[in-house]
């Protein structure tokens, strides 16, 4: 799935004692709301899946940004290469 985003898309994270935190994103238009969550029990597999994503989401910002200032990218559109948890 591909939804644009724009100055009106958001996200937000939620801690909370005594649950798993939430991470959430929100896409106006079209409307996209995404909701993480994990279950009460742990495994090394969430914290690898909220690693990447954190990875990830580093790397989509710099690229955003590096377009914004007219810079060209630092990888190729191509490039799915895991990203180390």
């Amino acid at each position: 799935m591909t939804v644009p985003v724009d100055g009106c898309s958001a996200v937000a994270f939620e801690s909370y004692t005594g649950r798993t935190p939430l991470l959430t994103i929100l896409s106006a238009r079209p409307a996209l709301l995404v909701i993480l969550t994990l279950p009460e029990q742990l495994e090394a597999g969430h914290v690898a899946f909220a690693r990447s994503l954190a990875a990830y989401s580093a790397r989509y910002a710099a690229e955003v940004e590096r377009r914004w200032r007219g810079l060209p990218p630092l990888s190729s559109h191509h490039n799915h290469e895991e990203v180390p948890a």
